[in-house]
């Protein structure tokens, strides 16, 4: 059977037939809760009514009385829902009422958190927009601090390129003797002369305008291993003996001994009169520390990618790969760079 008023199947537990109808409805669809359905009699229960015919009575179900009154276009008065059912019906919207007024709250709480949380947010997207500003800016200072500390090392570069310049050019009378040894009262003077003698330039009193004796420029490897042995003791260290600098006082007295050491090789100090294991003598252009540097880096270098050939001449170191290969000047560092 089907509930009238649900459509839905009824059971035969839970229903009550209307006497004039018969038709079936469940008990709770018309307002009988289950404590009291249980309670009816049997008596009780054959004797109800359904809502309609107690307001209306007629022996035809309430689905063809409907019909025959709208056919003959009667004036038929709506029948009318009992107090029970309007209190039924406003238990049941309390209730929705009560379960959609909770889960409002709950979304009125999710929402709130939302909110909350949007604000956090917010408020530190601001101030990540603030540290992001700040470091812009402070790329921005670090760009130009850049900018300048790379122009500032370019003038460093250039003031230490012409300071080399300058130094070397104050140096082109100069003559740089290596490997005489020292002795306790020489006479560098005397040695001048033998030298001269031995190559055969005839030396006047007036081309020396000065002659002395200069600290050597070991490499920093070479010092400091020198150092550390003589703090721990060791009084054998063999220490590179000074050179000796000749200044002339014309620059075309200078060039005429270096043209006669060049062609008579191979001196030593024998050859002048100097007690001792004999040890060859070095004339060279007296180069700047850092042209030394240069010449140093040219010999590896030179040795590297074989190349045949490298001097200097009046102060400027010159390399060459073969006797038909152009000539490359070393002035500076980038200049190595030429060398393949």
């Amino acid at each position: 059977m089907i509930c009238y008023k649900c459509k839905s199947v009824v059971l035969l537990t839970n229903y009550v037939l209307c006497e004039l109808c018969e038709e079936p409805f469940h008990h709770d669809c018309v307002g009988i809760s289950e404590t009291k359905y249980k309670k009816m009699t049997s008596k009780n229960k054959e004797k109800w009514r359904c809502v309609s015919c107690r307001i209306h009575p007629n022996p035809l179900p309430p689905s063809q009385s409907s019909s025959l009154m709208l056919s003959s276009q009667d004036s038929v008065i709506s029948p009318q829902p009992s107090l029970f059912d309007i209190l039924n019906e406003i238990k049941c919207f309390r209730a929705d009422f009560n379960t959609m007024k909770n889960e409002f709250e709950n979304i009125k709480s999710v929402i709130t958190d939302i909110n909350n949380k949007l604000f956090t947010i917010e408020a530190k997207s601001d101030e990540f927009d603030g540290r992001l500003t700040t470091a812009e800016k402070k790329i921005s200072c670090f760009s130009d601090v850049n900018k300048g500390l790379i122009e500032a090392q370019n003038t460093i570069v250039e003031l230490k390129q012409e300071n080399n310049l300058q130094d070397q050019f104050s140096r082109k009378n100069n003559v740089e003797i290596s490997g005489i040894p020292m002795k306790k009262g020489e006479n560098l003077v005397s040695i001048l002369y033998d030298l001269c003698a031995v190559v055969g330039h005839k030396l006047c009193d007036t081309d020396i305008d000065t002659i002395h004796r200069v600290r050597p420029y070991p490499s920093q490897g070479v010092a400091g291993s020198q150092q550390q042995q003589q703090r721990e003791g060791n009084s054998d260290v063999s220490v590179r003996t000074s050179s000796v600098v000749v200044r002339f006082t014309q620059r075309r007295r200078k060039d005429l001994l270096m043209a006669a050491v060049r062609a008579r090789r191979g001196i030593t100090t024998n050859d002048i009169n100097i007690p001792g294991p004999p040890t060859t003598l070095y004339v060279t252009d007296h180069l700047t520390p850092t042209n030394k540097l240069l010449l140093k880096r040219a010999r590896q270098l030179k040795t590297e990618y074989n190349y045949a050939y490298l001097w200097v001449k009046d102060c400027k170191i010159m390399i060459r790969k073969s006797a038909s290969s152009n000539i490359i000047q070393i002035s500076k560092e980038s200049d190595l760079c030429k060398i393949k």
